[in-house]
This record gives structure tokens, C-alpha cells and sequence, in this order.
């Protein structure tokens, strides 16, 4: 027996009963109360789709490309389960805001290796220590210790990334193609990928051009160096290449929106002045290492903060965050001043950029806050040229030499990546917001970015 879900995105979904109940966990049912774009939402009014069903999407797409495998190489029912699970709980470690929280907040505030993928491993284990149901509905489904080591490897497979040497344990390297299904550390083509842009253009109302089924139909396994890699059939390059390309367009248009970009940093700034105010015990940071009180943790968070009516603990702290979250819910945002021109140039000093701008104005320095503005196709291939990391293969099926886009096509990107410095301004006085204006623009006018 088959459980059914209808979704918008893929249609008739058809999953079996050991995936449904890892689905009916609390764990995996906190990701309906987080946005799968983060602050989009607050920009893009259809974007209200969460994590929940873009893992359930994942773990969708997992079966069917593995299905569309499995007849050229053999993989077993629990192979093809593992990375269903995969899929399914790869992004339950997600934080408020999904990205926001680890991107902005943690990295902020935290020296600890910490991400989302490796507290997804974490969340699973405790789903099979803590659900009954879960871990018997494993086990009669055949999975071992070595099976759950796999589905982990899967989910955080960057942190087993080698060229030299085989690191993984849940699979010999002659299933190696298996670990480019859900999270393709090597070329970036996956099903995670496939289902969000997918979703995201769904929900954001803009044209997707991705033609996965077709991407799917043109894979081969092949042998490379004796590991069994995923290959695409060479006339597909330009489908490929219009996958990374919509990818950054709706870094472009969306998920690093100005707007968004102004949001993202008043519920950083706000997760930050609360970090010793949410929890009368622990900080919000230190909950990463904390399972029981980070799976508390939701978009829900800011609601929770302007509805705590007090703290023993910095009050102002808290009176501080309940005025910046009701800036946002009035639209008084931070206000982008001013932004570099594009450039390949890393800012890596913000600080001296800030004294730069502000020349001993202190009060005003406050005011600035910096937002990076990465732009790129996904850094696969070592000229930022994804199409130089893909393997493609002829009419006759054999591997050819990895090329890069530029000598397929003359239609090619001058540069693979650039980098925009906003600047914003905090202040609600529009003296101060023009003051700051001038100053970030005559350090603009005065810096060479070539």
C-alpha cells in the first residue's frame, strides 16, 4: 500500500508507508512553519510554500530518478529507500527563515562548525531514537546502522568531498552515483535542485525553463577513475545550462531582492539583540546544540518575541526587537542608500569600508549596515563555467572531454560571477538616511572596482 499526496508542483505523488512516517513526526511537521524562500514571502506575496512539501517533492523526484538508473545498474529496494530518506529529511535541520538563520544569524554570533545539513542528520537520528514507529518501520523495511551512515552521507555528502580517496562508508564507490541523486556535491545537478526551482518559480509567479524530465531521460551511468558517475547526453548542454542560469536569476530577481535584503537584515539584527532574551536559559545560538529546544524554533519566532511581555534578562534587548519587528510589519524598512557597481572584487573588510565611508562620523557608522550580493552559476567548474564540472557522454555513449560553455556557443556571460556591496541605513530620521546616502556614494565615487 501506497500513500497518496497531491501536490501542485508534480502532480500525483505516490510514497510508501515507512516515508509517511518519518512524515508523521513533530520534527518533520515543524517544516510547514518554515518558508521554503525565506523572506521572499515578504516581497513576493504567492511565495508561501515551506519546507515541508519541497522535501516531500525531493524525496519524490529521488524514486524517480534512481527508477530511470536502476536500468542500467542494479540497486537494491533499500538502496532506493535510503535515498528517498534521504530527500525527504534532508532539510529538516533548517532554522527561521531556512538560509536567513545560518547565513545571517548563526555565522554572526557563532564560531561552531555548525549547518543545516549536519543538524539534518542530527534531527534524524533523533527521529529514529525517539519514534517507535519510525525505527520498527526501518527495520522491517531492512535497513542496518550502515544503511541510516548512507542516508547521513547523503544529506551532508560536502563534508566527504575528495578526489584523492573513497571517505564514504554507507556505499562502496562502485554505487558511487548514488551520492550525486540528492545532493550532487560534484556537478550540482540534482533532484534538490530540480524541485526548487521548480517550486520557487511556481510560487514567485515567475517562467521556469527547466526541463528536468528531459534531464532525468538523458542520464547515463558511466565509469570514471572506477567510480560509477552520472553523465548527460552532450546536445543536453544547453538544458543544463539553463538550469544554473535560472538559478541565478532568481538569486537576481528574488532571493537576494533589495527588498529582501533589507528584511534579512532587520530579523538578523533582531535575532541578535534577542539572542539572550528568547529563552530565560540558554541563547538562541546556543539551541544548535540543543534539539529539544531548537525543533521549538520556526518562523513563528518573531511573533514570539513581540508577544513576550517580559525578561528578567536586558529588557531592552527585548523592547529593542519588538520595535524592529514592528518596522517590518509597517513597512518601515531599512532604506538601501547606495550599491557598488558589479564587480569580481570580494569585500572582505567591512570594517575599514565602514571607516572609509563614515571618517570618524561614529554615530552615523551605526546607522550603515552592509548586505553582500553574491551572483553566481554555482561555482562548479574552476572558471565558475558549471558546464566545465558536468559529464557528458556522445551518441555512442562515450565519456567526452569536460568543455567549457564558451566553446559550444559564442552567447556566453563576460564573467561567471560578480558581487554587488548594498549599503542600508537603520535610521528613521531622513536627514540622517540622506547623510548616509552622500557618504556611501562619495566612497563609491572615490573606490576603483575593476
Amino acid at each position: 500500500m501506497t500513500y497518496i499526496f497531491n501536490d501542485p508542483v508534480h502532480g500525483t505523488i505516490e510514497l510508501e508507508p515507512v516515508l509517511v512516517q518519518i512524515i508523521d513526526t513533530p520534527e518533520f511537521q515543524r517544516l510547514r512553519n518554515i518558508k521554503q524562500t525565506g523572506v521572499a514571502y515578504y516581497v513576493y506575496p504567492g511565495a508561501t510554500h515551506n519546507r515541508f512539501e519541497h522535501c516531500i517533492g525531493v524525496c519524490h523526484l529521488a524514486g524517480l530518478m534512481l527508477d530511470k538508473l536502476s536500468t542500467q545498474r542494479s540497486v537494491t529496494s533499500v538502496d532506493k529507500l535510503c535515498v528517498q530518506i534521504a530527500g525527504l529529511v534532508h532539510d529538516v535541520g533548517h532554522g527561521p527563515f531556512s538560509h536567513q538563520f545560518d547565513d545571517s544569524f548563526i555565522k554572526n554570533v557563532s564560531t561552531a562548525k555548525w549547518s543545516h545539513e549536519l543538524q539534518s542528520c542530527r534531527i534524524f537520528d533523533h527521529i529514529v531514537e525517539t519514534h517507535e514507529k519510525v525505527s520498527s518501520a526501518l527495520k522491517l523495511a531492512g535497513l542496518t546502522a550502515v544503511d541510516l551512515l548512507f542516508i547521513k552521507e547523503l544529506i551532508n555528502a560536502k563534508d566527504y568531498k575528495s578526489d584523492s580517496e573513497w571517505l564514504f562508508k554507507g556505499r562502496p564507490k562502485e554505487l558511487s552515483f548514488l551520492y550525486e541523486i540528492v545532493a550532487n556535491e560534484r556537478t550540482g545537478i540534482d533532484v534538490d535542485k530540480f524541485d526548487y526551482l521548480l517550486r520557487d518559480c511556481y510560487h514567485l509567479g515567475v517562467n521556469c525553463t527547466l526541463d528536468w524530465r528531459r534531464l532525468v531521460h538523458m542520464m547515463r551511468i558511466v565509469e570514471i577513475d572506477g567510480q560509477q558517475r552520472i553523465a548527460i547526453r552532450d546536445k543536453e548542454k544547453d538544458n543544463v545550462f539553463n538550469m544554473f542560469y535560472l538559478r541565478m536569476h532568481l538569486h537576481r530577481i528574488a532571493y537576494q531582492h533589495p527588498t529582501c535584503c533589507a528584511i534579512d537584515l532587520m530579523i538578523r539584527d533582531i535575532l541578535i539583540t534577542c539572542n539572550d532574551v528568547l529563552f530565560d536559559d540558554m541563547l538562541i545560538s546556543d539551541s544548535i546544540n540543543h534539539l529539544e529546544r531548537y525543533l521549538t524554533l520556526t518562523d513563528f519566532i518573531l511573533e514570539r518575541i513581540a508577544n513576550k511581555e517580559h525578561t528578567n534578562v536586558h529588557p531592552e534587548h527585548l523592547e529593542k526587537a519588538k520595535k524592529l519587528i514592528y518596522r517590518i510589519k509597517t513597512r518601515q524598512l531599512y532604506v538601501l542608500v547606495a550599491q557598488t557597481p558589479p564587480t569580481t572584487l570580494r569585500f572582505k573588510d567591512k570594517e575599514q569600508i565602514l571607516n572609509d565611508i563614515v571618517q570618524g562620523d561614529n554615530l552615523l557608522g551605526e546607522t550603515i549596515h552592509f548586505s553582500d550580493v553574491r551572483l553566481n552559476f554555482g561555482k562548479w567548474g574552476p572558471t565558475g563555467d558549471p558546464l566545465q564540472a558536468v559529464l557528458f557522454y556522445d551518441k555512442n555513449g562515450e565519456v567526452i572531454p569536460a568543455k567549457s560553455y564558451d566553446q559550444s556557443s559564442l552567447f556566453v556571460p563576460s564573467s561567471w560571477s560578480q558581487q554587488h556591496l548594498r549599503m542600508f541605513c537603520t535610521s528613521e530620521d531622513p536627514s540622517v538616511v540622506e547623510l548616509a546616502r552622500r557618504k556611501c556614494n562619495e566612497w563609491i565615487s572615490r573606490t576603483s572596482f575593476s
